[in-house]
C-alpha cells in the first residue's frame, strides 16, 4: 500500500517537472523566432535555475544530434579537419581555462552588452580598453618591474568597471536597442560561432561552417537566458556545457566546444 501510495505521489512531481521544462522550451521557441529584450532580467535564482537546468537538458538534446550527425558523416568517409584540443595536453590549467575562464569571458565579450544598457556597454568599453593597455604597454620580461602593467592596470580597470555599474544602475535599456534587438541577438550568436572556427585546423573557412552549429546553437540559448535570467545565469549554463563536452573528450574522444 505504501509503495502504491509513494508511486501515486511521484506521478504528479514528474508531470510539474515536465510541466516546467517544456514551457521554457515552448518560451525559448517563441523568443528565437520573434526576439524582445524585456524590460529587466527576473535574476531570482530559483526562476533562473529553473531556466538554466531545462534550457540545459535542450542544449544536451540537440548537441546530441548535431554532433551525432557529424559523427555519422566522418563514419561514412567524410573528411572532418582536426580539432586543436586533438593537439593539445589537457593538464589542470587548461581545463580551468576551459570550463571556468573561457565561460566568463565568452559571455562578457558575447552577451554581456546584450542587456542595451549603457552602463554594462561603457563597463565593457573599460574592459577592452583596460585589456588592450595592459597587453600593449607589458614588457616583455617578468618580475617585480612588470607588476604596475600586469596587475595595476588590471585592477584599476576592475575598480573602474565596478564605478560604471554602480553610477549607472537601475538604468532602463536604451529605446532604439531594444526596438532592434532581434538583430543584435542573431548577431551575437553568429559571432560567438564564427570565432570558434578558429577550433579547426586545415580546410577552408566555408567548409567549417557547419561544425560550428554546436556553437551557434549554443549561442542562441545563452543569449536567451542572459536576458531573461541575468549574465550570471548564462556564464554558468555555459560552464556547463563545455564541462560536459571536455568529459566527452577526456573519456570518450566526442566533439569540444
Amino acid at each position: 500500500m505504501d509503495g502504491g501510495i509513494s508511486r501515486m505521489e511521484g506521478q504528479p512531481t514528474r508531470a510539474v517537472i515536465g510541466s516546467v521544462i517544456f514551457s521554457e522550451w515552448r518560451q525559448f521557441g517563441k523568443f528565437l523566432l520573434f526576439p524582445a529584450l524585456p524590460d529587466r532580467a527576473t535574476i531570482r535564482p530559483s526562476a533562473a535555475i529553473r531556466s538554466l537546468l531545462s534550457l540545459y537538458l535542450l542544449d544536451m538534446l540537440l548537441m546530441a544530434v548535431l554532433i551525432g550527425g557529424m559523427a555519422a558523416a566522418k563514419a561514412s568517409g567524410v573528411k572532418m579537419p582536426e580539432h586543436l584540443l586533438s593537439e593539445m595536453t589537457l593538464g589542470p590549467a587548461l581545463l580551468g581555462f576551459i570550463v571556468i575562464l573561457a565561460p566568463i569571458g565568452e559571455e562578457t565579450i558575447f552577451r554581456s552588452w546584450l542587456s542595451g544598457r549603457a552602463g554594462h556597454w561603457l563597463a565593457l568599453l573599460v574592459l577592452a580598453t583596460g585589456a588592450g593597455l595592459t597587453v600593449a604597454l607589458a614588457p616583455k620580461g617578468v618580475g617585480s618591474a612588470a607588476l604596475p602593467v600586469t596587475l595595476g592596470i588590471p585592477l584599476l580597470t576592475a575598480v573602474a568597471m565596478a564605478a560604471v555599474l554602480w553610477r549607472m544602475r537601475g538604468r532602463p535599456a536604451l529605446r532604439w536597442f531594444q526596438r532592434h534587438f532581434r538583430w543584435f541577438y542573431y548577431f551575437s550568436a553568429l559571432a560567438f560561432a564564427a570565432i570558434h572556427l578558429m577550433n579547426f585546423v586545415g580546410a577552408d573557412t566555408l567548409y567549417l561552417m557547419p561544425l560550428v552549429l554546436p556553437q551557434l546553437t549554443l549561442g542562441l540559448l545563452l543569449g536567451y537566458l542572459r536576458v531573461n535570467r541575468g549574465l550570471w545565469a548564462s556564464v554558468l549554463m555555459h560552464a556547463l556545457h563545455n564541462a560536459l563536452f571536455i568529459s566527452l573528450v577526456l573519456f570518450g574522444g566526442g566533439v569540444g566546444a
